[in-house]
């Protein structure tokens, strides 16, 4: 943005300063003038030209930064009151050098030629103004951006550092009760955990994964819950995008299948829960529904934790504009379940 922003001003200081150097020639060509005289006026005409420029750098590279964007506007003023009269004190040097007496014009046209230079130097200077006030602009929008995308980086850190315990403590607790139900079951459930250790501490430390491992992740995490339940929870999955090649965010789902388990499963009636992962090639779309537990049921269970207000705060930083997340119970037939889904965007 800010090379695309200096390369139009250079291309507009270059149009300027073109159209000033091919002003008199053209003029003098169009009035018939002999070419001797063209490059005879070239003489006088270039030397007065050249102070426009020395006044328009002055602004753009010192007096403006250093002074106006400063605060210090009188000493921009006084700044360029001297830089103009200086070069008017060396351009009627030049001028008497050639032997040009400019007392030969009467004061009316005296007069006129100096307020014709005034004018042009003021709408040079408020050129270059206008030109580094756009650069300047642009400058502090990339720095703050830039502090924003620190910002968000360092969020998103913390966040993900954040999940990764919750959802270790949360497995844990899995691999304990399994210990307590069937030894044998929790034995062999270690090796799913190792697999699932090792992409919640490795894999997902990156800041995208393909979407095939998110949807092994979740196979494994499925298959580890159910050890904890009975033939009274039924889970149906469809993941449509098993192969998938396409990069996302690492851990996007997980909360919203944890809540399933914890608030939809349990051995005391029956009870389900359907997962469904589908890619299109403008979108991502998980859904999970889970049967409701009873109040008695709920009162057991923390309603409290971390996942899904940190899935919120990721969503925001990761895919803003771009993520769409809805929750809340439904009713199907008379029939009451819960269900979350997750858009994404491409």
């Amino acid at each position: 943005m800010f090379k695309k922003t200096l390369l139009v001003n250079l291309l507009v200081q270059f149009l300027l300063w073109f159209l000033l150097l091919i002003t008199l020639p053209i003029v003098q060509t169009m009035n018939g003038a002999p070419w001797n005289d063209v490059v005879e006026g070239m003489k006088y005409y270039y030397p007065t030209v050249l102070i426009y420029p020395v006044i328009f750098y002055a602004n753009y590279c010192l007096f403006i930064p250093k002074q106006l964007f400063a605060g210090r506007s009188w000493h921009f003023f006084i700044a360029n009151i001297s830089c103009v009269f200086v070069l008017n004190i060396l351009h009627n040097f030049y001028l008497n050098l050639m032997g040009v007496d400019m007392s030969q014009f009467s004061g009316g046209i005296r007069w006129l030629f100096m307020l014709g230079m005034a004018i042009l130097n003021i709408l040079l200077i408020l050129a270059a103004i206008g030109l580094k006030s756009e650069e300047r602009t642009v400058q502090i929008e990339m720095k703050k951006k830039e502090a924003e995308r620190a910002n968000a980086e360092q969020e998103l850190h913390r966040l993900k550092s954040q999940l990764n315990p919750h959802f270790l403590f949360n497995t844990l607790n899995n691999i304990s009760s399994l210990v307590s139900l069937n030894q044998d079951e929790a034995q062999s459930s270690i090796s799913q955990l190792s697999n699932m250790l090792r992409y919640v501490l490795y894999d997902s430390a990156d800041n995208e994964v393909k979407l095939y491992k998110e949807v092994e992740f979740m196979r494994n995490y499925i298959e580890l819950m159910r050890l904890r339940y009975t033939d009274k929870l039924w889970v149906d999955t469809s993941f449509a995008a098993e192969d998938s090649q396409t990069t996302i965010a690492p851990l996007l789902f997980i909360s919203l299948l944890e809540n399933a388990f914890k608030y939809g499963a349990t051995n005391r009636h029956d009870s389900f829960i359907t997962v469904f992962l589908d890619e299109t090639s403008h979108r991502i779309t998980f859904k999970v529904s889970n049967s409701l537990l009873k109040d008695g049921e709920m009162n057991k269970r923390n309603s409290g934790g971390v996942g899904l207000e940190n899935l919120k705060k990721r969503l925001q930083l990761l895919y803003p504009q771009k993520s769409e997340l809805a929750y809340g119970e439904k009713q199907a037939n008379g029939f009451a379940y819960y269900e979350s889904v997750l858009i994404i965007n491409k």
